[in-house]
This record gives structure tokens, C-alpha cells and sequence, in this order.
């Protein structure tokens, strides 16, 4: 059995954030009905912090690896929130 604060525990560790924050995030950034547009800017973000432009050694930080892994399961959360019809009711009631 896991606690509320365990829960959020996990979502701060997989989004960078809590997943009320990341749904009030695509709530206010992302146009109506555009929620998968904004998930595959996510990806793209995740695919900016591990180009080798930003890493010109070939080593990417495990701060950076982290943040590419957060924004891939925001990405995936978001797309997951899209399909399935009883999590995008709970996506669309966070404030």
C-alpha cells in the first residue's frame, strides 16, 4: 500500500514536479485538443538536453540524464492522459 506522500514522492522523482503541477503545466500551456503537440515538445526538449551540442565531450551529467528521463515521463504521462478516458477526466478537472 503506498501513502499520498510516497505518491508524491515518486511523481516529483519521474516529472521534475508533482502530476497535479504537470496537468495545471498542459492546463495552461497547451491549446485545447493540441495535448499531444505539447507532449512531442517534451520529447524534443528531452532530445535538446542530450544533443551533442550541449554535451561536446560525449558525456552527458546524470543531472542532465535526469532531466531528459523527466521530461520523457511527462511526455508519456501526458500521452497516456489522452487515451485513456478516465484519466483524461482527472487531468482536465486539476485547477
Amino acid at each position: 500500500m503506498t501513502t499520498k506522500t510516497t505518491d508524491l514522492q515518486w511523481e516529483i522523482q519521474a516529472y521534475g514536479m508533482t502530476k497535479a503541477e504537470l496537468n495545471r503545466m498542459v492546463k495552461t500551456q497547451a491549446f485545447p485538443g493540441q495535448e499531444l503537440m505539447f507532449a512531442a515538445g517534451l520529447l524534443s526538449d528531452a532530445q535538446q538536453v542530450l544533443d551533442p551540442e550541449f554535451n561536446s565531450d560525449g558525456w552527458v551529467s546524470p543531472d542532465v540524464a535526469n532531466q531528459a528521463r523527466q521530461y520523457i515521463n511527462c511526455a508519456k504521462a501526458i500521452m497516456f492522459d489522452v487515451m485513456d478516458p478516465s484519466r483524461r477526466k482527472a487531468m482536465k478537472e486539476t485547477v
